[in-house]
């Protein structure tokens, strides 16, 4: 294995544990963002959507709740737009550039 493919998946496993997709509560439209801490879980939806929490709520769907409140509504050290779309630009087009090239390396000897 060469070195730019042990860095393509470095750069991989970093954008997996700090980029994910959001999906708004309002319109329900798609973004990317940087998480304030790195977590294995990429995709973020809020199952109430813009509703109240019900006092019956499911437990399960409650927990998804606050953890979708924590990442994308609690403000963090990663809500700055210019750090966000830099830095997942870089984590995306690095793992990409230094994946492909590694590859070809790789199969080309």
């Amino acid at each position: 294995m060469n070195n730019k493919l042990k860095v393509g998946i470095c750069f991989l496993i970093a954008t997996w544990l700090f980029t994910g997709i959001k999906c708004g509560d309002e319109f329900y439209e798609y973004s990317l963002f940087l998480k304030y801490r790195p977590t294995f879980q990429y995709y973020f939806e809020s199952p109430l959507g813009m509703q109240d929490m019900p006092e019956n709520y499911p437990k399960e769907l409650a927990v998804k709740e606050a953890i979708y409140d924590e990442f994308i509504n609690e403000k963090h050290w990663s809500d700055n737009k210019f750090l966000e779309i830099s830095t997942c630009g870089i984590l995306i087009l690095g793992s990409l550039y230094f994946l492909t090239s590694g590859l070809i390396k790789q199969f080309r000897t």
